[in-house]
């Protein structure tokens, strides 16, 4: 069985040409070299084969089956050829094993490094990283849509935090919610059509759900705590968010969107628990939890089972990568990414000052 599944997912690296097509070939083996869903092998015996031409880091890619079917052709035109391997990398992946790839995807995170908190975007590999944001009195809680199009945050430019919304691809920013009162902590919507965040205007903080078309909002939750951090289920059904609610420490409620039925505490097993995000699969939830008077990220499974203490020491703010595969958080001033497979971590982001509140783009 475990043959016939590494045959069915079989592919090699046929032929290149271009000025830049051996290195898009290197950088492409590296990439599916990443992926044990993937066997690469040689051209004999894959049953998809990758090829196509790379020209100043711009790359035309046709991927085909054995049988000669095409799979599908594209053409990845970013200014940088790193940029566009990622890009044909992930195609590669979804396409072949159904399920999301990393290589492509960007991670937001807050840094002081500049004298004020403000939000910076690097690749999953932590390069091509930069700021975003230049709010004079800091930006906080950030967040970035499924498709990687705007980042949200939360500003003190007035002297009250409200989110903003910015277009990453044309710069164009706007305030997301221009209610009174503290507007902070957005989570988009595994559609993009609808954002979750905290708002206070009835008085005391609750969830609120806004249509980003329309700006309608509709409260979730009816609380006498504070309840923030939200997360989205991938089926976009359900929202898990941290509150104080019982007065004994934060813990996570879970709510239904659709219904009117009231939040139920998850038992995530620790007495104080923040951070929640659900998995890509919507199986497990990671969140940061004190442990002995320190923090710690521990993963659990939604539906119940024991919970995996994945990194103690003052491990904060867990966010998942695309595939499910890793997690990254913060810790000692660095971000890191650490494989759920293989326990291994990797620092991809230090000499930042303080970091904290990584999303990575789903």
């Amino acid at each position: 069985m475990a043959r016939a599944l590494e045959e069915a997912q079989s592919i090699a690296i046929g032929t290149f040409e271009g000025s830049t097509a051996a290195t898009a070939k290197k950088s492409l083996a590296v990439q599916f070299g990443q992926h044990s869903e993937l066997g690469l092998v040689d051209q004999k015996s894959a049953r998809f084969v990758i090829s196509g031409t790379s020209v100043s880091g711009r790359i035309t890619a046709r991927l085909t089956e054995r049988s000669g079917a095409v799979v599908f052709e594209r053409t990845y035109g970013a200014p940088e050829l790193d940029d566009n391997v990622a890009a044909l990398a992930d195609d590669v992946v979804m396409a072949i094993t159904g399920l999301p790839g990393a290589a492509g995807s960007r991670i937001v995170f807050v840094s002081n490094v500049g004298g004020t908190k403000q939000v910076h975007v690097c690749k999953s590999d932590g390069s091509g990283l930069m700021r975003v944001t230049s709010s004079p009195n800091g930006a906080v809680s950030p967040a970035i849509s499924p498709d990687g199009s705007l980042l949200a945050y939360t500003s003190y430019q007035t002297g009250f935090p409200v989110v903003m919304m910015v277009d990453l691809g044309g710069g164009m920013e706007r305030q997301l919610a221009s209610t009174p009162g503290a507007n902070s902590g957005v989570a988009f919507a595994p559609e993009d059509r609808r954002a979750a965040l905290t708002m206070s205007f009835l008085g005391n903080p609750e969830i609120f759900v806004v249509d980003l078309g329309t700006h309608n909002a509709i409260c979730i939750t009816e609380s006498t705590g504070a309840p923030a951090s939200p997360t989205w289920h991938p089926g976009g059904e359900l929202l898990m968010f941290a509150s104080d609610e019982n007065g004994s420490g934060s813990q996570l409620y879970v709510v239904d969107v659709g219904s009117e039925s009231a939040a139920e505490l998850w038992p995530a097993g620790y007495r104080f628990v923040t951070d929640p995000e659900w998995s890509p699969d919507g199986e497990q939830i990671a969140y940061t939890a004190k442990l002995a008077g320190d923090w710690a990220v521990v993963v659990k499974p939604y539906s119940g089972g024991r919970a995996r203490v994945l990194r103690r020491g003052g491990a904060q703010h867990p966010t998942w990568s695309p595939d499910g595969k890793s997690i990254a958080y913060v810790q000692s001033g660095q971000l890191w990414v650490h494989d759920l497979e293989t326990d291994a971590r990797r620092s991809i982001v230090r000499g930042m000052g303080e970091i904290s509140e990584p999303r990575w783009m789903r």
